[in-house]
């Protein structure tokens, strides 16, 4: 059963006016007729009215009407006496029978009479509080009685039972709050009263017929956006005809201040500084709910809630720039069945606030909220993602609803759904954390570790989307399969294991992550032949290589080097350089501009990173190392044209493809080294004046390569130098060209004879030489009889790390990832027990 308040109660200590109005309407409709009382009955009226008055926040206007009202015949005495002590504020003192009785007995003589009290407590044992009111105004003077004649029974509560309350016992409270418990009670006439701030609200009222002892299950329910933001107290009043009332549930609640989102929009938010939390708000519909958090200045935490205010789940992901929130559509209709309220839409709420120990109070926190299952980063901004992952196209909202249509791969969609947020795998008898190959990225699907001795190990794993996805954890090995628990401790076995975590995303898509173990020796000849021949410290990179590339080989470089000496050398005199522009925390404080615009000394922390080949054992980074002799097996026009595609180099006057890969064949050397490294030189759109020969002094000669062109002080000093080279080679003054340099095809006055010249030039002075690598080409640590250091093809710091990166893509592209390639991997003497980290 259903009963709904249909207006506001009128009761005179909330509203004079309309509380007379109703004891007029009920006066009239009783038709008793009021006599006019005797001059010391009207004395006894008019303080018994003032007395009653006392008992509620009733305003001077409103005492001074009633008691105009009861002295013109208009209401009984009784009358007001009943609105007052049956309404909403007196009861919700939590007034007991005892009290009630002392209250009365003060309204009607002005003191406590112990007799009286015992009377009306006689009277309230045998019925109603309107009914013992009455009866006790009849004993003092008949004249002060009711209009009417009050039931002495009317429905009766008791028993009531308090389940959940209405105020919140997080912090704020948003939504749909609700009061759930049980009474018994007589009768229907059964309703409830809501205040905030001592202001009537509209409540709902809902409870189930019990069995025959009238026990009742009831819902009593309020909708906060009603409610303005702010710290509130709240009350709420069950109420029964026979003049009781039990205050159900109250207390002080915090009302939010809410920005609107919407599904498949983007917006940008922030929390000021000096406050913890910002909230929103979004009706999904008829669809579930997804919002993700990108581009975060600081760590946070972000909390979804459903339409009732009830926490759905939190996340938070310390160093990771991503964040996601996830509910099921609401099931409205059901609530709104519950509640009695009508109109319930599909509205979640959301909480952001700060977290961890780093957060400045007075510093804002910006963060982008992209509404879509998938987000992207397109053009420079977040986006939200219309369209499944099956599409090869997709649509992409900006945060002014700006739209674009593109193909899915081109989208820049990042790959978070089904994605770990974190991750530890312990050694069971220390509870240390074991050094996993790499460290670990939410990126990253693959890892590696080994260990010599046998182990037990403790493995447990985070989802991106935390509450909202599920994980799996599977250890296989020697032919058998076993599911751990998270946190259970497993026994690695000898060889080789893979433990692989698969996450199920809220959608039900999955990804898996893969962690290949190898425990002493494997089964096949991987350790004998190549991992005892390398440190141990190179063991778990290497066996992640070998699992997911095993066709590769890997050949040792012993430098005869201690990792201190050759840091010392390479992070001196200019040798290592990093833009300003990149990163100006990897610059070297003081250190001056070598080369414009903004070509500085790099710390040493970065030249320590890119210098250790620990670094980069993974297969989009390992081809720093690759052998760069031509093979014809390996190389094509057609994967030279793959690395080249976009660039300036694609298309115009020139087959550029045909002409490198003819360099490298001419020269010996790799053709997607010598694209790549053209690409880094002249700069992907062709920037340098070298690559168009226009530069001005120097029409009409060309160095795709920047051979000789060694940086100056001076603005485009290094250009000028690479000019100098393809006129007259290093005798510019003399202008003389060697029979050394007339075989590098000098002066290069053709794109086709700069190229392929400029291919000679490496081959014969870097590759034949042994610098058959690029990390070898950036750094001269080879034990060859010559001056280390000395003879590097480049300053920058990143150019072996970023070439090799491209030549993987470039590979990658043309499906030549798994041919048998040759990577020589330099050793030095007492490496640092730590790497893998830039400042």
């Amino acid at each position: 059963m259903f009963i709904r308040r249909p207006e506001y109660f009128a009761v005179a200590a909330l509203s004079g006016v309309l509380a007379i109005a109703a004891t007029v309407i009920t006066a009239v409709c009783l038709d008793t007729g009021i006599k006019e009382p005797d001059r010391k009955t009207m004395k006894k009226a008019d303080d018994i009215v003032v007395r009653a008055a006392a008992l509620t926040s009733s305003s001077d206007t409103e005492v001074r009407i009633a008691r105009s009202h009861v002295e013109d015949g208009l209401v009984s005495c009784g009358d007001y006496v009943i609105s007052v002590m049956t309404s909403p504020e007196y009861l919700l003192g939590g007034i007991s029978d005892q009290q009630f009785a002392s209250d009365l007995c003060n309204v009607i003589y002005g003191e406590q009479r112990q007799d009286e009290i015992g009377y009306i407590l006689e009277d309230l044992e045998k019925g109603s509080r309107i009914a013992a009111i009455d009866n006790a105004l009849a004993a003092e003077d008949r004249e002060l009685r009711a209009s009417g004649k009050p039931s002495g029974k009317g429905s009766v509560i008791s028993g009531v039972s308090l389940e959940t309350a209405i105020d919140s016992a997080e912090q704020y409270t948003v939504g749909i709050r609700e009061a759930t418990g049980s009474y018994t009670a007589t009768g229907d006439e059964v309703r409830t009263d809501f205040f905030v701030d001592g202001s009537l609200y509209y409540g709902y009222l809902k409870y189930a017929d019990g069995n025959n002892n009238g026990y009742r299950e009831f819902v009593l329910s309020w909708d906060t956006a009603d409610c303005i933001p702010g710290r509130h107290e709240v009350y709420a009043l069950l109420r029964s005809s026979d003049g009781r009332g039990t205050v159900i549930s109250g207390g002080e609640i915090l009302i939010p201040e809410k920005q609107t989102v919407t599904p498949g929009s983007v917006a940008y938010g922030f929390i000021p500084g000096g406050e913890a939390v910002s909230w929103y708000m979004i009706d999904c519909g008829e669809e579930d709910c997804y919002i993700d958090f990108a581009g975060l200045s600081d760590d946070i935490r972000v909390s979804l809630y459903d339409l009732k205010g009830d926490l759905i789940g939190s996340n938070e992901n310390p160093g990771i720039p991503y964040l996601m929130l996830r509910g099921r559509k609401q099931d409205t209709a059901a609530v709104q069945e519950e509640t009695g309220i009508a109109g319930v839409s599909n509205c979640y709420y959301i909480c952001v606030s700060r977290t961890g120990s780093g957060s400045d109070i007075e510093k804002d926190i910006s963060y982008a909220m992209i509404q879509s299952r998938e987000c992207a980063y397109f053009d420079g901004s977040y986006m939200a993602v219309s369209g499944g992952p099956e599409d090869t196209k997709v649509k992409l909202t900006d945060s002014g609803n700006n739209t674009y249509e593109v193909e899915r791969k081109k989208a820049g969609i990042i790959p978070i759904n089904g994605a770990l947020s974190g991750l530890y795998i312990a050694d069971a008898a220390t509870e240390e954390a074991v050094d996993i190959y790499p460290d670990f990225e939410f990126l990253k699907r693959d890892y590696a570790y080994y260990s010599k001795n046998p182990k037990s190990i403790a493995f447990r794993c985070t989802a991106l989307e935390g509450y909202s996805a599920d994980i799996s954890i599977k250890a296989g090995s020697n032919g058998s399969e076993v599911m751990l628990d998270q946190g259970q401790i497993f026994e690695l076995p000898q060889g080789e294991t893979v433990i692989t975590c698969t996450v199920t995303s809220f959608d039900g898509t999955s990804d898996s992550y893969r962690f290949y173990l190898l425990n002493g020796d494997d089964s096949g000849d991987f350790y004998e032949n190549t991992l005892q021949r390398f440190p141990v410290s190179y063991y778990s990179g290497l066996w992640l290589l070998h699992n997911l590339k095993p066709s590769y080989v890997f050949t040792p470089y012993y430098t005869n080097l201690s990792f201190e000496t050759a840091l010392a050398a390479e992070d001196s005199k200019g040798r290592s350089l990093i833009q300003n522009s990149t990163d100006p925390s990897w610059v070297k404080p003081n250190s001056q501009v070598y080369d414009k615009p903004d070509w500085m000394a790099a710390k040493t922390e970065v030249v320590s990173y890119y210098l250790d080949p620990r670094n980069f054992f993974t297969p989009e980074r390992i081809f720093m190392f690759e052998m760069l002799g031509f093979d014809p097996q390996v190389h094509t026009v057609e994967g030279v044209r793959s690395i080249i595609k976009g660039s300036f180099m694609d298309g115009g006057d020139y087959d550029y493809a045909q002409i490198i890969y003819e360099a490298g064949e001419y020269a010996g050397v790799s053709p997607y080294f010598l694209a790549s490294r053209i690409i880094q030189e002249m700069g992907y759109s062709g920037e340098s004046a070298l690559s168009r020969g226009d530069l001005s002094g120097f029409e009409g000669y060309y160095n795709y390569y920047n051979i000789g062109a060694y940086a100056t002080t001076e603005p485009g000093g290094a250009v000028i130098n690479g000019a100098k080279y393809a006129q007259w080679g290093r005798d510019w003054e003399g202008q003389e060209i060697t029979e050394t340099e007339a075989s590098y095809l000098l002066p290069w006055t053709s794109v086709e004879k700069a190229i392929k010249g400029g291919a000679v030039w490496i081959a014969t002075g870097y590759i034949d030489k042994g610098q058959n690598t690029l990390y070898f080409q950036k750094f001269d640590v080879l034990d060859d009889g010559t001056e280390k250091y000395n003879h590097q093809y480049a300053q920058n710091i990143q150019m072996a790390y970023s070439e090799g990166m491209r030549y993987y893509r470039s590979y990658d592209s043309i499906g030549m990832t798994e041919a048998g390639f040759e990577f020589i991997i330099p050793v030095y003497e007492n490496m640092p027990a730590s790497y893998g980290s830039l400042p």
